[in-house]
């Protein structure tokens, strides 16, 4: 996006820096997120139906920073984001604790949506690291307000969406789509003219259901509340502006993280005790299991055993 405007927080449109207070009040607004080379920004551009985020096909992320761009749909104003890689596992601290506070400022008050970008038929265990450091990045309550999109829809050819996601045999993302609600649509980044239109009517009217659910209220948390204190200059540390906002990112962000492992927790102690109950419940076949699990790991021991001395 080399000859638009930078602020300290990121790059952004010329459309959308001319009014960026007026369109962060009545904007639709979508976060897309996702692992890196998933097809973000060539995702955004789809929905801009312009070239505002650079995209190109290859293995390493094109994404460097968060951009933020704008368009309008039936009158009404759309503003996306755009993530770098801050969703994978090896993302370096102090960036990405950067990275995401640029993101809460770009999307403040926060964002009707986040569009977890993945590719059609490529969901992969980075894929279910992202889904976890979505929730690590914005809390466990944001994915109420998720929508699955998945590029390379034309890989489906004469198949439908609906179809795949039902017969699918990938269990995390079974999981994922049921944890979201079921919310997803397609992409052909390729599209252009009417087919182009066509699918970018589907998300809108995905976007507008989750919209209705949720009485039209955005997702908002504690960090964003503190995004916008900073952008409206409410916060009593002069100098240490952007000290302050790092500190409550980094916070944010490990605080989230206590929450998941806790909550794993609790879910691996709840299956615990409900094998202890079945166990009670049925001690003879209990009983019998418990010999057979001692029986196999006596004939592994022997084996080994019978290695050593040959």
């Amino acid at each position: 996006m080399e000859g638009l405007p930078k602020s300290k927080y990121g790059s952004m449109a010329k459309d959308s820096v001319e009014d960026n207070r007026i369109a962060s009040s009545s904007s639709l607004r979508l976060v897309l997120v996702g692992k890196s080379g998933c097809g973000k920004s060539a995702t955004g551009n789809s929905i801009l139906c312009q070239p505002v985020f650079e995209s190109k096909l290859g293995a390493q992320t094109v994404t460097r920073r968060c951009h933020v761009a704008t368009g309008t749909w039936n009158g009404r104003n759309i503003l996306v984001v755009d993530t770098p890689s801050i969703f994978e596992a090896k993302a370096k601290d102090q960036d990405m604790y950067e990275d995401i506070g640029h993101c809460y400022l770009l999307s403040v008050p926060g964002p009707h949506v986040l569009l977890l970008v993945t590719q059609l038929g490529r969901f992969t265990a980075q894929d279910t690291v992202a889904v976890r450091r979505v929730k690590e990045v914005f809390g466990v309550g944001a994915m109420r307000h998720v929508v699955v999109l998945f590029t390379h829809k034309e890989d489906l050819g004469d198949g439908s969406l609906n179809e795949y996601v039902a017969n699918t045999d990938n269990h995390s993302l079974r999981s994922l789509i049921q944890e979201c609600g079921r919310r997803y649509c397609g992409f052909n980044n390729r599209a252009t003219g009417e087919e182009q239109r066509e699918q970018l009517e589907e998300l809108i009217a995905v976007v507008e259901s989750l919209e209705r659910e949720h009485q039209r209220a955005y997702y908002t948390n504690d960090l964003y509340c503190d995004a916008q204190m900073l952008k409206e200059g409410r916060v009593s540390t002069p100098g240490e502006e952007h000290r302050w906002y790092l500190a409550k990112v980094k916070a944010y962000v490990e605080k989230q993280k206590r929450i998941l492992k806790e909550t794993q927790s609790h879910r691996v102690f709840k299956v615990l005790l409900r094998v202890r109950k079945w166990m009670r419940s049925n001690i003879g076949l209990s009983a019998f299991l418990v010999i057979c699990i001692f029986i196999f790991f006596v004939l592994l021991s022997m084996r080994g055993w019978e290695g050593r001395w040959e």
